[in-house]
């Protein structure tokens, strides 16, 4: 074979790759405005965008594909797992529902630290109403505080039982949570502060997420009454 022979095959062949890859470009635009539209329907009805057994399910399924076709299944596993992760950003940018238009207004005591302005993303995304709480609004707590629903105390550690004794003249059926690790002193002191329901959050995540899909919140205990407001 000549040099300008194996150019000109070379050529060809490279021509038809940038070809493939140009279908793949536009399949992966089509797969992502249909994943937009999964998420908006999802967030129109109050349904959760990540469904764990439809994530097994299509890994199995394109893994027996991949297999089938001679193709390492984990390349293909990986492949749509960072595409899935896109997807999710795309899904969680687009907001969620609010699921309880009930809900007169969350208040995030420590709304502008790493970890409270994460909810209070979440919840302006939800389109409910947010105000927040930092140490130069205390005295125009009481006002902000009269007609909440939900308050959550996003504070360091070292503040939060300071916090919550401030926190003694709640609607009675406001839901009171704290976003602390150590859970035992908070929720004691939230029983003692509020007649209401108290709830103690901890979040398996850190301020630096760039979605809340697949993370997990734990619901470590909760002490209620019989109506609740909650969002």
């Amino acid at each position: 074979m000549t040099n300008a022979d194996f150019e000109e095959k070379l050529t060809i062949l490279r021509d038809e790759i940038d070809e493939i890859d140009s279908d793949l470009v536009k399949l992966l635009q089509r797969r992502l405005a249909v994943t937009s539209k999964v998420g908006q329907l999802k967030s129109n009805v109050g349904k959760p965008i990540y469904d764990a057994t439809r994530e097994a399910s299509l890994f199995a399924k394109r893994r027996q594909q991949a297999s089938d076709a001679g193709l390492s299944p984990d390349l293909i596993e990986d492949v749509l797992r960072r595409l899935m992760r896109d997807s999710y950003v795309s899904q969680d940018a687009s907001g969620y529902r609010c699921v309880n238009e009930d809900c007169k207004k969350v208040v995030v005591v420590g709304g502008k630290g790493q970890l409270g302005s994460v909810f209070v993303d979440l919840f302006e995304r939800s389109d409910y109403q947010v105000a927040i709480i930092e140490q130069d609004d205390w005295p125009n707590s009481e006002a902000i505080l009269a007609d909440a629903s939900v308050v959550i105390v996003a504070v360091p550690i070292r503040l939060t039982s300071m916090v919550i004794h401030h926190l003694n003249n709640l609607p009675e059926d406001c839901i009171l949570a704290d976003l602390t690790s150590i859970k035992e002193s908070p929720l004691y002191e939230m029983k003692k502060a509020h007649s209401g329901p108290v709830v103690g959050l901890h979040p398996m995540f850190g301020p630096d997420v760039t979605g809340l899909i697949k993370q997990l919140l734990l619901n470590v205990k909760v002490a209620t009454l019989s109506n609740t407001s909650g969002c």
